[in-house]
C-alpha cells in the first residue's frame, strides 16, 4: 500500500463526524456580544453569545430542539445598525470541554450586504 492509501485509510473506524469534533471546526474568529433571539412570534430573549460569519455560538445552551427557525437580533459592538437575521438551530451540546458546551445556531437567509458587514466588522475586530 502505498503512502498517500495509508494516509488516507479509515479502518480505525473514525466517522467523519468524528474527526470534525476532535478538532477546531472554527472557520473565523468569534466575538462576545449581547443577542436577542425569537422563536416564531414569541418575545425576544437576551442571551449572550458569540458571532462568527456564518452563525452564533451561545455557551448557555437555549431552550429550543435543533431544527428550531429563530430570529436573531443585534447590533454590532461599536456600530449603531442593529441587525435582524433568521437562523436554524444546528447542534445542543452538554458533553465535552465547557467551552464546547452550549447551542450553534447557522444564519440563514443572509443577504450579502449583511454577510459583509458582518466579515468586515470581525476582519477590524480579530487578530
Amino acid at each position: 500500500m502505498d503512502d498517500r492509501r495509508k494516509r488516507d485509510d479509515r479502518r480505525d473506524n473514525t466517522t467523519r463526524g468524528e474527526e470534525r469534533r476532535m478538532g477546531d471546526r472554527r472557520d473565523s474568529h468569534r466575538i462576545p456580544m449581547d443577542v436577542e433571539v425569537r422563536e416564531g412570534n414569541g418575545p425576544f430573549e437576551m442571551h449572550k453569545g458569540n458571532i462568527a460569519i456564518g452563525g452564533m455560538f451561545f455557551a448557555q445552551p437555549l431552550s429550543l430542539p435543533t431544527g428550531s427557525v429563530v430570529q436573531l437580533r443585534f447590533t454590532l459592538p461599536g456600530t449603531e445598525q442593529e441587525l435582524l437575521v433568521k437562523g436554524e438551530v444546528v447542534e445542543i451540546t452538554s458533553v465535552g470541554k465547557p467551552e464546547d458546551k452550549g447551542t450553534r445556531v447557522r444564519f440563514t437567509d443572509l443577504d450579502l450586504k449583511t454577510e459583509l458587514h458582518i466579515a468586515k466588522f470581525l476582519d477590524e475586530h480579530t487578530g
